[in-house]
């Protein structure tokens, strides 16, 4: 296309977990058995919804002849939405002015981001940080022997949902 394209994005937000395990696990399974696998909680989904915060697209525009420099070729987040809290989720419209101009191939993903919610190794290294913002020792969890038995290694985190790539491709009117 030569013109400028437009997207509609709708996105709702992972279901809130229940805490524990639903009947049929806990009657499969002993209650020891459950806590040495997963410590007691298993995927137990709500009917309620995570809200999403925002709404983030990527633009990426695949280099035009080789050794392009990658600089300015990739937009990460090139646009950002907010969101209001809505448990039904967030619908944005946006459309690409540039895209046009700049006659060439362009890739967008767009990225659904949900509140802050705890989860198992989000802290990734669990850094600790000198006055200068430095990781200068890190604290993995390995999930394993090396790690505490009793370490449940969860961290805040804004889990995400991406979409499929959206390869739009130039092409002079005419």
């Amino acid at each position: 296309m030569a013109r400028t394209p437009r997207f509609s994005v709708r996105a709702v937000g992972s279901f809130e977990q229940k805490p524990g395990c639903p009947e049929y696990r806990t009657a499969a399974l002993s209650s020891e058995r459950l806590h040495h696998i997963c410590r007691g909680e298993c995927y137990n989904p709500s009917d309620e919804r995570r809200l999403i915060t925002r709404v983030e697209v990527v633009r990426i525009r695949p280099q035009s002849y080789r050794d392009e420099p990658m600089a300015g070729l990739i937009d990460d987040p090139w646009r950002a939405f907010a969101c209001e809290p809505d448990p039904s989720g967030c619908a944005v419209a946006l459309s690409d002015p540039e895209f046009a101009a700049a006659r060439r191939d362009t890739l967008y993903y767009v990225r659904a981001i949900e509140t802050p919610s705890p989860a198992v190794n989000a802290a990734n290294l669990r850094c600790r940080y000198d006055e200068q913002g430095g990781c200068v020792e890190v604290d993995p969890c390995f999930g394993g022997y090396r790690t505490d038995y009793q370490d449940d290694c969860l961290a805040e985190t804004e889990e995400r949902a991406w979409s499929s790539p959206i390869f739009v491709e130039y092409r002079e009117a005419g």
